[in-house]
């Protein structure tokens, strides 16, 4: 008699994706809807048909907190600890390759995500620069190539960006008193760059805390006529811990 041959875990993606969307309760057309595709789409993934593309799979980490090498390769925990206001990035170039469209006209993009915030205003972002890449939609960027990501440090913005949160900045040029009200990656006289909201007022910028502890982060104020252009983009997009 020839024994059967048993498997601790799933060996293809489509295996792997059904099982961990058993292991939620969900069915395939809650999972579907999630990310974005049909349920017959989620049947052709689970019984391998079709091979799920890289957006799917970094839509369900996204969303769901499944983690994308597991369902790739069976490597790592099935579900990711990322903290919430960690974005999805992707640092690895074959993943990058691999961005394709989703279904219809969904299509998500990598954005650039710095160490520095001060090199989010370089006409050229060097490769040292960058530590990941942020994967955005394109109903959040029309525009990629525009954008840059960094980290906020500090609580002088919270409660609207708390420490450790990640936005996406817009560098495209324009006119200061469009920026009115609005949060922005500024220079200020001292050569640093801070994440605040903008006020312009005759030959001043006045960058506001959205703080109330106004004391401890009182407003930084950068004259115009020594520094005429200090605004390096507005912050359109933001990943925030509101717990």
């Amino acid at each position: 008699m020839v024994a059967r041959k048993t498997r601790d875990r799933p060996s293809g993606i489509g295996e792997r994706f059904k099982e961990v969307r058993t292991e939620l309760g969900l069915n395939q057309t809650e999972l579907g809807e999630a990310v974005g595709v049909t349920q017959s789409t989620v049947t052709a993934y689970e019984t391998g048909k079709r091979r799920p593309p890289l957006p799917v799979l970094l839509a369900l980490e996204r969303v769901l907190r499944i983690n994308h090498d597991w369902l790739l390769n069976g490597a790592g925990p099935r579900l990711t600890e990322a903290a919430p206001t960690r974005p999805v990035i992707v640092t690895s170039p074959e993943e990058l390759k691999s961005l394709t469209r989703l279904e219809g006209e969904d299509r998500y993009y990598a954005v650039p995500y710095l160490r520095d915030p001060a090199a989010a205003g370089a006409g050229l972002i060097m490769e040292e620069q960058v530590e990941g890449y942020c994967i955005i939609h394109q109903r959040v960027a029309p525009h990629p190539e525009r954008l840059r990501c960094v980290r906020i440090s500090g609580d002088s913005m919270a409660p609207t960006l708390t420490d450790g949160s990640i936005v996406a900045v817009d560098v495209t040029p324009v006119p200061l008193h469009n920026l009115e009200g609005r949060i922005v990656c500024c220079r200020t006289g001292d050569g640093a760059v801070v994440i605040k909201r903008l006020r312009a007022r005759n030959h001043f910028a006045l960058l506001f805390s959205d703080n109330e502890n106004q004391r401890t982060f009182p407003p930084i104020v950068v004259d115009l006529r020594e520094l005429p252009d200090p605004v390096i983009g507005q912050v359109i997009w933001a990943w925030v811990d509101l717990r």
